[in-house]
C-alpha cells in the first residue's frame, strides 16, 4: 500500500488500514514511515515565536503505523505516540501472548497506556505484571479524580480492593507514594480517607490494615513515607484490647532507624502501660534502643516508661536500668540527667580536648599568592589521552583534566586516530544533540575530528568558549601551537614557560597569547620578565607589561589582557592600562527578597565590575548564544584563574535559590577546587562553604563539608568567617539541619566549630525556630574544654526566657 493511501484520517483507521497488510508489507513500510514521523514530530518554529511539532497529525499517524509494524523490542516504541488506550490495546491484541508482554512491560509507565493493560490482565488476555512502573499507574488512576470520592471509585473499580493489599506494601517514591499523594490532594481524594472509609464500611478488613500498617514500618521505609503508615494506624484509633494485642509490634519498632517511627512506638507502649496490660518484660527488653536513639522527647518517654515499670516489679530493674544505662551518653543533657538521677553515674569522660589555634587568615595581595604549587599530569600517549577524553565526555566538567587532554592531545595528535575510535559513537550521539552544552559538544567534535570524520566548522564565538574554540579549532587543522596551555592544577600558567614558548611561536594566534595571560600565575613573574626582553613579535611589549614592564599603548584585547594579568583585582581593566587601577574589587553578601518577593542570596562587587567591549573570559556579550551554556556560567570548565571569585560567587547563589535534592549539579563546578588546590577563600568562597553546609541536596553538603574540614585542617579557614557568613544567611538557615553537620566537623575541629557559633548566634533571633540545636551543640563545646564564649554572645543569651528547650540550652552555655 502506499504510504499516503495508509495515513489518512484518524489513527484508528489508520491502525486498522495496518492491521490488515501482511507482516511483510508492514515491515516494508517501516523505513518509510520512521522517515514520515521524525520530520513530522520534529520540533520547530511553526510561526514566528511560536514553536510546536511539524505536523503533528501527520506524526500520530505515523506512529499509530509503526505500533503495528515495529518489532516488539524495539526501543522506538516506548517514544511514539499513543492516541488513545482503545488503540494500544487493539495494537497488543494483534501481537502473540509474549510479544503483548514485551510492549506492555515497556509501555506501563505510559499515562494512556495503563488502563488498558490492567483491563487485558484482568480479561486474561495477557500476563500479570507487577513492576515499580504498573504500582504507579494506581496513583495516576487515583489523581484523574472524575467527580468521585477515592473511596467509591475504589469500590466500582474491577479488583482494586483485592490489589489494594499489594500496593499497600509497596514503598514507591515521590508522588507514586502514599505520603507523596496525600500531601497534595483534597481530603476525600486522599488514600487515607478513603482507607477509613472502606474499613469503616466494611470493604477492608479492618484488623488486618492495623497489622499490615505495623508490618510496613518495621521495614523502615524512607522516613516521609513511613509516617504515613503510622498516621493511618493511629487515624484508625485502634481499641485498648487491638493495642495490647500489637504490643509486641510496638516494642520491636523501637529498634527502628527512623526517629519518628521510634517514638510513635514508645508513645503506644506507654499507652498499653496506662491500660495496665503491658508485657514488662518484653517492653524493657526493647525500651534500651529508644533511650539511646535520636530525639529527647522519645528518649526521656523511654526512660519514664522504664522507670514505672521498675517502680512497680522490682524484679526486672536490672532490665530496667539497662535502658537507662543505654541513655548515658545522649547527646541531650536533659536526659543525661534522667540517667544520672536514677543510676547515681555519670558516663565516662570525654576526653579532653587539645588546645589548637585557629587564626583568621587573610588573602595575600596576588602578587605575592603561591599558585604553582601542583602540575598538571598530562597525558603523554595516545592511550591516555583516550582515557582522559573518554571521561570528559562522562563528566565534562573536569576543569583541570580538560585542559591536560587538550595539551596531551596537541602532543601525540598524529597518533590519536586508532585510540579515539571506541569513542566515536558517543561523541557523535553529544554531537548530534540540538541542544547540547557546549563544552561537551566541543569536546564530541574534537573526538570526531581526530578520528577524521568530517565535522562542521565550531562558530565563532565571544566570551568564556572563543579560547577553547581555538584550541579546538588548530588542533583538529593541525596548526595547533598552544602557548596558552596551563602547567598547573587550577588552570595557572607558569610565566616562564610561558615566555619560552613565545620565544619559540613569537606570532603565536592572537587567541592564545590572550588566554595565557589569563592564565599568567603570580609566581616567577620577574624571572619571566628578564627571559621576556629577548621577546620579539607583535605581543612582546604586551607580554612584558604583563609581567610588571614598561606601560604599553595599545587597546586591544591582547593589550586589555595583559592589564587584567597586571591587575587581576582592577574593576577596570581599561583603566589600568592608562595607569589608574583603581582600588582592588571586594565583596559583599546579603540575602533579602528579589524581584520576584522570593528570598535569594546575592554577592556584589565593590566597584561595580567595568567591562570593555571586547572578548574577555568570563563574560557574556552582545546577541544570543548558539548554543546552550548550561544552568550556570559554564565557563568554570576552562576561564582564567583570576575568575574563581566570580564563580564562587555564582554558585553560592545558584545553590541558595535553588535547593532541590534533584538539582543540576552546579556545585561540582566551585566546591572541588576546594579540594584539588586548597587556598584561602575570599568572601565568595566563604559564602559557598557556609551555603553548602545548610542544604539539603547530599552532593554539595559532602562536598561543602569536605571542603571546611580540608581549609581547617590547613588553617587556610577563619572560623569565625565561616560563621559570620553562615550570619549572612541568617532567617534562612535550618538549624536543626545545620547543627547536626557542625556537629561533624566538631569532631575534628571543636575549637573552630565553638568560635563559628560564637559569631553565628548573636546573628540569629531568640525566636529562630531549632535554635536550640545550636545552642545545644554550642554548650556540649563549652563544657567539653573547647574554649569559652564572647560577651556578646553572653549578652544575646539574655533574651531566652522560660522553660522551652532553647532556654535550657542557653542556660548551659551561660553558666
Amino acid at each position: 500500500m502506499h504510504l499516503d493511501a495508509l495515513l489518512t484520517g484518524q489513527p484508528s483507521e489508520v491502525l486498522t488500514r495496518t492491521l490488515e497488510l501482511p507482516g511483510a508489507e508492514r515491515k516494508a513500510l517501516i523505513p518509510e514511515l520512521l522517515a514520515t514521523f521524525k520530520d513530522s514530530s520534529e520540533f520547530t518554529e511553526i510561526r514566528p515565536n511560536t514553536y510546536g511539532a511539524r505536523n503533528p497529525l501527520r506524526g500520530q499517524q505515523a506512529a499509530t503505523a509503526l505500533w503495528a509494524a515495529l518489532p516488539a523490542g524495539d526501543p522506538l516504541l516506548r517514544k511514539l505516540w499513543i492516541a488513545s488506550p482503545t488503540i494500544l490495546e487493539r495494537v497488543l491484541q494483534d501481537r502473540p501472548l509474549a510479544e503483548r508482554k514485551t510492549i506492555a512491560l515497556r509501555m506501563i509507565g505510559h499515562q494512556t497506556a495503563w488502563e488498558a493493560i490492567r483491563r487485558m490482565v484482568l480479561d486474561g488476555d495477557l500476563e500479570p505484571i507487577r513492576t515499580p512502573e504498573y504500582y504507579g499507574g494506581w496513583f495516576r488512576w487515583a489523581g484523574r479524580f472524575r467527580g468521585k470520592p477515592l473511596a467509591e471509585r475504589l469500590r466500582t473499580e474491577p479488583e482494586a480492593l483485592t490489589e489494594l493489599w499489594e500496593l499497600l506494601t509497596i514503598e514507591g517514591s515521590g508522588d507514586t507514594s502514599f505520603a507523596g499523594f496525600d500531601k497534595y490532594v483534597r481530603d476525600e481524594d486522599k488514600w487515607s480517607t478513603a482507607l477509613l472509609e472502606l474499613t469503616a464500611t466494611g470493604d477492608v478488613d479492618r484488623t488486618r490494615l492495623l497489622d499490615l500498617t505495623l508490618d510496613i514500618l518495621a521495614r523502615d521505609f524512607a522516613a516521609f513515607r513511613a509516617q504515613w503508615y503510622a498516621a493511618l494506624h493511629e487515624a484508625l484509633a485502634p481499641t485498648p484490647q487491638e493495642r495490647t494485642a500489637a504490643q509486641n509490634h510496638y516494642a520491636r519498632l523501637c529498634g527502628s532507624g527512623l526517629p519518628r517511627t521510634v517514638s510513635f512506638a514508645v508513645k503506644a507502649l506507654s499507652l498499653v502501660d496506662k491500660q495496665g496490660t503491658l508485657d514488662d518484660e518484653v517492653a524493657l527488653q526493647h525500651l534500651p534502643a529508644a533511650a539511646a536513639g535520636r530525639g529527647a522527647a522519645t528518649a526521656k518517654l523511654a526512660l519514664k516508661l522504664a522507670g514505672r515499670i521498675a517502680d512497680r516489679r522490682p524484679d526486672l530493674t536490672d532490665l530496667a536500668d539497662d535502658v537507662f544505662e543505654a541513655a548515658l551518653t545522649h547527646e541531650a543533657s536533659d536526659v543525661r540527667t534522667l540517667v544520672t538521677a536514677r543510676l547515681g553515674a555519670t558516663p565516662d569522660e570525654t576526653p579532653a580536648i587539645e588546645s589548637a589555634e585557629y587564626p583568621e587568615p587573610t588573602r595575600p595581595p596576588w602578587d605575592q599568592r603561591k599558585t604553582l604549587t601542583l602540575p598538571l599530569d598530562i597525558p603523554g600517549t595516545p592511550a591516555a589521552v583516550a582515557e582522559a577524553l573518554s571521561s570528559l565526555l562522562a563528566y565534562p566538567d573536569q576543569a583541570d583534566l580538560l585542559l591536560a587532554a587538550l595539551d596531551g592531545a596537541h602532543r601525540v595528535a598524529a597518533e590519536l586516530q586508532d585510540a579515539l575510535e571506541p569513542l566515536v559513537k558517543r561523541a557523535a550521539r553529544i554531537a548530534d544533540q540540538k541542544y547540547s552544552a557546549a563544552v561537551p559538544k566541543m569536546i564530541a567534535t574534537l573526538v570526531l575530528g581526530l578520528t577524521g570524520r568530517d565535522v562542521p566548522h565550531l562558530p565563532p564565538v565571544d566570551g568564556w568558549r572563543r579560547p577553547l574554540h581555538h584550541r579546538i579549532t588548530a588542533l583538529l587543522a593541525g596548526t595547533a601551537v598552544p602557548v596558552s596551555a596551563a602547567t598547573h592544577r587550577g588552570g595557572w600558567l607558569d610565566p616562564v614557560v610561558f615566555v619560552s614558548r613565545m620565544l619559540e611561536h613569537p606570532d603565536a594566534a592572537e587567541d592564545d597569547v590572550a588566554d595565557a595571560l589569563l592564565r599568567l600565575a603570580p609566581d616567577t613573574r620577574p624571572e619571566a620578565l628578564t627571559l621576556a626582553s629577548a621577546l620579539i613579535g607583535p605581543h612582546a611589549d604586551a607580554i612584558r607589561y604583563a609581567l610588571g614592564g614598561p606601560a604599553i599603548e595599545d587597546t586591544g584585547w591582547v593589550a586589555l589582557a595583559a592589564a587584567r594579568a597586571r591587575h587581576p583585582e582592577s574593576a577596570d581593566p581599561a583603566s589600568a592600562l592608562r595607569g589608574e587601577p583603581g582600588p582592588p574589587l571586594a565583596w559583599t553578601a546579603r540575602t533579602g527578597p528579589d524581584g520576584y518577593g522570593l528570598s535569594s542570596l546575592t554577592l556584589e562587587r565593590t566597584p561595580e565590575p567595568v567591562f570593555p567591549k571586547a572578548p574577555w573570559l568570563g563574560v557574556l556579550f552582545d546577541g544570543p548564544d548558539p548554543e546552550w551554556l548550561g544552568f550556570t556560567e559554564c565557563h568554570e570548565a576552562v576561564s582564567s584563574p583570576y575568575d574563581r571569585d566570580h564563580l564562587e560567587a555564582a554558585v553560592a547563589e545558584a545553590l541558595f535559590s535553588n535547593d532541590t535534592e534533584f538539582g543540576y549539579p552546579v556545585e561540582k563546578a566551585a566546591l572541588p577546587p576546594f579540594l584539588d588546590s586548597p587556598a584561602i577563600p575570599g568572601v565568595p568562597g566563604t559564602v559557598l562553604i557556609a551555603t553548602s553546609l545548610t542544604l539539603k541536596r547530599p552532593a554539595a553538603l559532602q562536598w561543602g563539608t569536605d571542603a571546611a574540614l580540608t581549609l581547617l585542617d590547613r588553617r587556610l579557614l577563619g572560623p569565625r568567617a565561616l560563621g559570620a557568613a553562615l550570619g549572612v544567611l541568617g532567617a534562612n538557615i535550618i538549624t536543626t539541619r545545620l547543627a547536626p553537620r557542625l556537629a561533624i566537623i566538631a569532631n575534628e575541629h571543636p575549637i573552630a566549630v565553638l568560635s563559628t557559633l560564637d559569631t553565628l548566634l548573636p546573628k540569629l533571633t531568640p525566636s529562630h525556630r531549632g535554635i536550640f540545636a545550636l545552642l545545644e551543640l554550642a554548650a556540649d563545646l563549652v563544657e567539653r574544654g573547647a574554649g569559652t564564649i564572647s560577651a556578646e554572645t553572653k549578652e544575646w543569651l539574655t533574651g531566652f526566657k522560660g522553660s522551652s528547650k532553647a532556654a535550657k540550652a542557653a542556660s548551659r552555655l551561660n553558666r
